[in-house]
Protein backbone atom coordinates (compact mmCIF):
# COMPACT_ATOMS: atom_id res chain seq x y z
CA UNK A 1 0.00 0.00 0.00
CA UNK A 2 1.34 3.44 -0.91
CA UNK A 3 2.42 5.52 2.03
CA UNK A 4 0.27 8.60 2.56
CA UNK A 5 2.08 11.77 3.71
CA UNK A 6 0.22 14.46 5.60
CA UNK A 7 1.86 17.90 5.73
CA UNK A 8 2.16 19.48 9.12
CA UNK A 9 0.08 22.63 9.60
CA UNK A 10 -0.12 25.08 12.44
CA UNK A 11 -3.04 23.50 14.31
CA UNK A 12 -3.26 23.05 18.09
CA UNK A 13 -2.70 19.40 19.12
CA UNK A 14 -1.67 18.66 15.52
CA UNK A 15 0.19 15.51 16.53
CA UNK A 16 -3.01 14.03 17.96
CA UNK A 17 -5.03 15.02 14.85
CA UNK A 18 -2.30 13.71 12.55
CA UNK A 19 -2.32 10.40 14.41
CA UNK A 20 -6.10 10.03 14.00
CA UNK A 21 -5.99 10.93 10.27
CA UNK A 22 -3.18 8.46 9.59
CA UNK A 23 -5.12 5.78 11.41
CA UNK A 24 -8.30 6.28 9.34
CA UNK A 25 -6.43 6.69 6.06
CA UNK A 26 -4.55 3.48 6.70
CA UNK A 27 -7.80 1.73 7.63
CA UNK A 28 -9.81 2.93 4.64
CA UNK A 29 -7.11 2.85 1.97
CA UNK A 30 -6.48 4.99 -1.10
CA UNK A 31 -8.63 2.89 -3.45
CA UNK A 32 -11.62 3.12 -1.17
CA UNK A 33 -11.22 6.88 -0.94
CA UNK A 34 -11.17 7.17 -4.75
CA UNK A 35 -14.22 4.89 -5.05
CA UNK A 36 -16.10 6.92 -2.45
CA UNK A 37 -15.25 10.17 -4.25
CA UNK A 38 -16.48 8.75 -7.58
CA UNK A 39 -19.70 7.54 -5.92
CA UNK A 40 -20.36 10.95 -4.38
CA UNK A 41 -19.81 12.72 -7.71
CA UNK A 42 -22.05 10.22 -9.56
CA UNK A 43 -24.80 10.61 -6.97
CA UNK A 44 -24.58 14.37 -7.30
CA UNK A 45 -24.93 14.17 -11.09
CA UNK A 46 -28.00 11.90 -10.80
CA UNK A 47 -29.67 14.22 -8.30
CA UNK A 48 -28.99 17.22 -10.57
CA UNK A 49 -30.53 15.46 -13.56
CA UNK A 50 -33.64 14.67 -11.52
CA UNK A 51 -34.22 18.13 -10.14
CA UNK A 52 -33.18 20.29 -13.10
CA UNK A 53 -35.97 22.12 -15.03
CA UNK A 54 -37.42 20.10 -17.92
CA UNK A 55 -36.73 21.28 -21.46
CA UNK A 56 -39.63 22.89 -23.36
CA UNK A 57 -41.62 20.73 -25.78
CA UNK A 58 -40.61 20.70 -29.44
CA UNK A 59 -43.98 22.18 -30.41
CA UNK A 60 -43.31 25.14 -28.11
CA UNK A 61 -39.99 26.08 -29.73
CA UNK A 62 -40.64 25.23 -33.39
CA UNK A 63 -42.88 27.88 -35.00
CA UNK A 64 -45.68 26.57 -37.20
CA UNK A 65 -45.30 28.93 -40.11
CA UNK A 66 -48.38 29.41 -42.24
CA UNK A 67 -50.62 26.92 -40.42
CA UNK A 68 -53.79 28.58 -39.20
CA UNK A 69 -55.12 27.76 -35.73
CA UNK A 70 -58.49 26.06 -35.38
CA UNK A 71 -61.21 28.67 -35.12
CA UNK A 72 -64.97 28.56 -35.17
CA UNK A 73 -67.11 29.74 -38.06
CA UNK A 74 -68.44 32.65 -36.03
CA UNK A 75 -64.88 33.80 -35.28
CA UNK A 76 -64.03 33.73 -38.98
CA UNK A 77 -67.09 35.75 -39.88
CA UNK A 78 -66.39 38.39 -37.24
CA UNK A 79 -62.73 38.72 -38.20
CA UNK A 80 -63.37 38.98 -41.94
CA UNK A 81 -61.20 35.94 -42.64
CA UNK A 82 -61.66 32.43 -43.99
CA UNK A 83 -59.90 29.09 -43.53
CA UNK A 84 -58.95 27.00 -46.58
CA UNK A 85 -57.04 23.76 -47.13
CA UNK A 86 -54.34 23.91 -49.82
CA UNK A 87 -53.00 20.59 -51.05
CA UNK A 88 -51.42 19.02 -54.11
CA UNK A 89 -48.39 20.37 -55.96
CA UNK A 90 -47.50 23.22 -53.55
CA UNK A 91 -44.41 23.78 -51.42
CA UNK A 92 -46.16 23.71 -48.03
CA UNK A 93 -49.56 21.95 -48.11
CA UNK A 94 -51.73 22.75 -45.13
CA UNK A 95 -54.56 24.82 -43.70
CA UNK A 96 -54.26 28.59 -44.08
CA UNK A 97 -56.14 31.68 -42.95
CA UNK A 98 -56.83 34.26 -45.66
CA UNK A 99 -58.91 37.37 -46.14
CA UNK A 100 -62.47 36.92 -47.35
CA UNK A 101 -61.56 38.66 -50.63
CA UNK A 102 -58.77 36.15 -51.35
CA UNK A 103 -58.60 34.11 -54.54
CA UNK A 104 -57.02 30.78 -55.48
CA UNK A 105 -53.72 32.47 -56.39
CA UNK A 106 -53.54 33.90 -52.84
CA UNK A 107 -54.03 30.45 -51.33
CA UNK A 108 -51.28 28.98 -53.53
CA UNK A 109 -48.95 31.81 -52.56
CA UNK A 110 -49.70 31.29 -48.86
CA UNK A 111 -48.72 27.62 -49.28
CA UNK A 112 -45.24 28.61 -50.46
CA UNK A 113 -46.10 28.72 -54.15
CA UNK A 114 -46.53 25.95 -56.70
CA UNK A 115 -43.90 23.27 -57.28
CA UNK A 116 -42.03 22.80 -60.56
CA UNK A 117 -44.37 19.94 -61.51
CA UNK A 118 -47.57 21.91 -60.90
CA UNK A 119 -49.99 22.30 -63.80
CA UNK A 120 -51.47 25.72 -63.09
CA UNK A 121 -53.33 25.81 -66.41
CA UNK A 122 -55.78 23.22 -65.07
CA UNK A 123 -57.05 25.45 -62.25
CA UNK A 124 -58.67 28.87 -62.15
CA UNK A 125 -56.24 31.04 -60.19
CA UNK A 126 -58.69 33.96 -60.27
CA UNK A 127 -61.54 32.08 -58.59
CA UNK A 128 -62.74 33.56 -55.30
CA UNK A 129 -62.62 31.46 -52.12
CA UNK A 130 -65.13 30.61 -49.44
CA UNK A 131 -64.63 29.32 -45.92
CA UNK A 132 -63.79 25.58 -45.41
CA UNK A 133 -62.83 25.19 -49.09
CA UNK A 134 -60.12 22.82 -50.35
CA UNK A 135 -57.81 23.94 -53.17
CA UNK A 136 -56.03 21.09 -54.97
CA UNK A 137 -53.16 22.06 -57.27
CA UNK A 138 -52.65 19.22 -59.78
CA UNK A 139 -49.32 18.15 -61.20
CA UNK A 140 -48.63 17.44 -64.85
CA UNK A 141 -48.63 13.70 -64.22
CA UNK A 142 -51.83 13.75 -62.13
CA UNK A 143 -54.92 12.03 -63.52
CA UNK A 144 -57.27 13.84 -61.15
CA UNK A 145 -60.25 15.54 -62.88
CA UNK A 146 -60.21 19.26 -63.60
CA UNK A 147 -62.52 19.96 -60.67
CA UNK A 148 -60.00 21.13 -58.11
CA UNK A 149 -62.18 22.94 -55.60
CA UNK A 150 -64.43 21.16 -53.09
CA UNK A 151 -68.20 21.51 -53.66
CA UNK A 152 -69.53 24.75 -52.26
CA UNK A 153 -72.31 24.03 -49.81
CA UNK A 154 -74.02 27.38 -49.49
CA UNK A 155 -77.24 27.79 -47.47
CA UNK A 156 -80.38 27.76 -49.57
CA UNK A 157 -82.05 31.13 -49.94
CA UNK A 158 -85.64 31.92 -50.86
CA UNK A 159 -85.88 33.77 -54.15
CA UNK A 160 -87.31 37.24 -53.61
CA UNK A 161 -88.49 39.14 -56.73
CA UNK A 162 -86.62 42.42 -57.17
CA UNK A 163 -88.71 45.54 -57.82
CA UNK A 164 -86.67 47.01 -60.70
CA UNK A 165 -88.38 49.67 -62.85
CA UNK A 166 -88.90 48.49 -66.42
CA UNK A 167 -88.14 44.85 -65.63
CA UNK A 168 -90.99 42.43 -65.19
CA UNK A 169 -90.78 40.33 -62.06
CA UNK A 170 -90.61 36.58 -62.71
CA UNK A 171 -93.62 34.48 -61.90
CA UNK A 172 -92.49 32.55 -58.87
CA UNK A 173 -95.09 30.19 -57.52
CA UNK A 174 -95.15 30.19 -53.74
CA UNK A 175 -94.16 26.88 -52.24
CA UNK A 176 -97.03 25.12 -50.47
CA UNK A 177 -96.04 22.67 -47.78
CA UNK A 178 -97.46 19.20 -48.23
CA UNK A 179 -99.16 18.34 -44.96
CA UNK A 180 -100.97 15.28 -46.35
CA UNK A 181 -99.84 12.43 -44.12
CA UNK A 182 -101.75 9.79 -46.07
CA UNK A 183 -99.76 7.02 -47.72
CA UNK A 184 -99.53 7.14 -51.50
CA UNK A 185 -100.30 3.58 -52.59
CA UNK A 186 -98.60 4.18 -55.96
CA UNK A 187 -95.18 4.92 -54.43
CA UNK A 188 -95.25 3.40 -50.94
CA UNK A 189 -92.98 0.50 -50.08
CA UNK A 190 -94.16 -2.78 -48.63
CA UNK A 191 -92.93 -1.68 -45.21
CA UNK A 192 -95.00 1.51 -45.40
CA UNK A 193 -98.09 -0.34 -46.57
CA UNK A 194 -97.66 -2.79 -43.70
CA UNK A 195 -98.44 0.05 -41.26
CA UNK A 196 -101.98 0.49 -42.60
CA UNK A 197 -104.96 -0.87 -40.61
CA UNK A 198 -105.79 -4.45 -41.58
CA UNK A 199 -102.73 -4.79 -43.84
CA UNK A 200 -100.08 -7.36 -42.99
CA UNK A 201 -96.82 -8.30 -44.69
CA UNK A 202 -98.52 -10.62 -47.20
CA UNK A 203 -101.17 -8.06 -48.19
CA UNK A 204 -98.52 -5.34 -48.51
CA UNK A 205 -96.47 -7.53 -50.85
CA UNK A 206 -99.63 -8.31 -52.85
CA UNK A 207 -100.30 -4.57 -53.34
CA UNK A 208 -96.75 -3.94 -54.55
CA UNK A 209 -96.88 -6.98 -56.86
CA UNK A 210 -100.22 -5.91 -58.37
CA UNK A 211 -98.92 -2.37 -58.89
CA UNK A 212 -95.80 -3.66 -60.65
CA UNK A 213 -97.78 -5.89 -63.00
CA UNK A 214 -100.87 -3.75 -63.71
CA UNK A 215 -99.50 -0.24 -63.34
CA UNK A 216 -100.37 2.54 -60.88
CA UNK A 217 -103.76 2.68 -59.19
CA UNK A 218 -106.16 5.28 -60.60
CA UNK A 219 -108.16 5.42 -57.35
CA UNK A 220 -108.04 3.86 -53.90
CA UNK A 221 -111.03 1.70 -54.84
CA UNK A 222 -108.77 -0.20 -57.27
CA UNK A 223 -107.34 -1.97 -54.21
CA UNK A 224 -110.40 -4.22 -54.35
CA UNK A 225 -108.73 -5.89 -57.34
CA UNK A 226 -105.78 -6.96 -55.16
CA UNK A 227 -106.16 -10.53 -53.84
CA UNK A 228 -106.87 -10.51 -50.11
CA UNK A 229 -108.47 -7.05 -49.97
CA UNK A 230 -112.24 -6.82 -49.56
CA UNK A 231 -114.68 -3.97 -48.84
CA UNK A 232 -114.20 -4.23 -45.07
CA UNK A 233 -110.40 -4.06 -45.24
CA UNK A 234 -110.56 -1.20 -47.78
CA UNK A 235 -112.92 0.76 -45.54
CA UNK A 236 -110.52 0.36 -42.60
CA UNK A 237 -107.58 1.86 -44.49
CA UNK A 238 -109.38 4.27 -46.83
CA UNK A 239 -108.82 7.35 -44.67
CA UNK A 240 -105.08 6.59 -44.49
CA UNK A 241 -104.30 6.22 -48.21
CA UNK A 242 -104.30 8.29 -51.38
CA UNK A 243 -103.20 8.14 -55.02
CA UNK A 244 -101.28 10.65 -57.12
Amino acid sequence: MAEIHISRVDVPNWKHVEKILRHWLAYIGLRRLVAMAVSVVSAGVVVWLLIRPSAPLVEAVVPQVGVAPVVTASTVERSGELIVHVTGAVQKPGVYRLQTSARVIDAVTAAGGATKTADLERINLAQTLIDTEQIFVPSRSSSRPRTTVAPRLRPSRTTVPLNIPGVAAPNVAPSVPNNDARININSATAQQLDTLPGVGPMTAKAIVSYRSQKGPFSSVDDLLNVPGIGPAKLAAMKSKIRVS
